[in-house]
């Protein structure tokens, strides 16, 4: 496993999803085999299987696992829908080899498959798909679920274009983002790291275009799980916290100041986790807060 200490994340991850080629690939390797992560995919796994079969619905024929990365929770996700699809995407060729190995080694069926061409009909169970993402040339609305665990899409500076295109300079998204960025905590405690307002609008309005891609893939009332890195509950989190992370994934039904924007998920429901994998987070902040923790999984459902 790469040394996290001689990591430069700020430096690698300008290379985008190139960068889990290099190190970066190495120490993520490393943080995903280990036992906090083994436990939490099975938990992720789990929670999906669980709230899937819930539903009252068919068994889904077809999941994603976006930005699937070496292929932990992808083989969990396969043990527990052994009739379902798996589109797997990632933009690492190394990642993607080591998920190749891993599914080898549990049993389960993959291949390569081209983009495009990755909801076809005939294929392998589990689709390996090396793509940039977010990308929105992939089929849409064919998923019945896609799940978005742990992530850590950050864009090369070349990718810019590629987000004005598809929803960063969407005009009413620009005037909501606007007024959540320069917004601040009524406890200065509760205020985030980035106290930066460009800084703030840049990642918020980023994650806003990856969550649009999530919904492009996904089904109208299909289902999409995103698992996040989390200090606390997220009821326990700041209001503005909470307005500002349904913005950034879809499922903001309220105004801000008066302004609207577009829904495209509905939030459904979040369970938290204690979990060491929240020093995946600490390796790359060194800030100690971010040594306790753990993930919570949110819910949505695509309107």
């Amino acid at each position: 496993m790469a040394d996290h200490k001689k990591i430069d994340f700020e430096k690698a991850f300008l290379k985008g999803h190139k960068s889990y080629d290099t190190a970066v690939g190495d120490w993520w390797e490393g943080q995903a085999s280990n036992g906090a992560h083994r436990k939490a995919y099975a938990a992720v796994a789990e929670f999906v299987h669980a709230q899937l079969k819930g539903r009252g619905k068919p068994k889904p024929k077809w999941l994603v696992d976006y930005a699937c990365g070496s292929g932990p929770f992808l083989a969990a996700l396969a043990d527990r829908f052994p009739e379902a699809r798996i589109v797997a995407l990632d933009g690492s060729r190394k990642m993607l080899e080591r998920a190749s190995m891993r599914l080898a080694k549990s049993g389960h069926e993959s291949g390569p498959v081209d983009a495009k061409r990755c909801f076809d009909a005939k294929g392998p169970r589990i689709r390996l798909v090396q793509t940039s993402l977010p990308n929105f040339s992939l089929p849409a609305n064919k998923a019945d679920a896609v799940i978005f665990v742990f992530p850590n899409l950050t864009p090369a500076p070349g990718d810019q274009d590629y987000y004005d295109k598809h929803g960063y300079k969407k005009r009413e998204d620009v005037n909501v983002c606007t007024v959540l960025a320069r917004l601040r905590e009524m406890d200065p405690e509760d205020e985030v790291a980035v106290n930066n307002p460009k800084e703030m609008y840049d990642g918020l309005m980023t994650d806003r275009v990856i969550s649009r891609n999530l919904r492009h893939l996904v089904k109208k009332s299909g289902a999409c799980y995103k698992v996040d890195y989390a200090n606390a509950h997220r009821d326990e989190l700041s209001k503005l916290t909470q307005i500002r992370s349904l913005f950034v994934e879809g499922a903001l039904e309220e105004s801000v100041k008066e302004m609207w924007c577009q829904a495209f998920f509905r939030y459904v429901t979040n369970k938290f986790f204690r979990s060491q994998v929240i020093l995946d987070v600490y390796h790359q902040t060194k800030d100690p807060s971010d040594k306790t923790g753990g993930y919570f999984i949110s819910e949505f459902t695509a309107i």
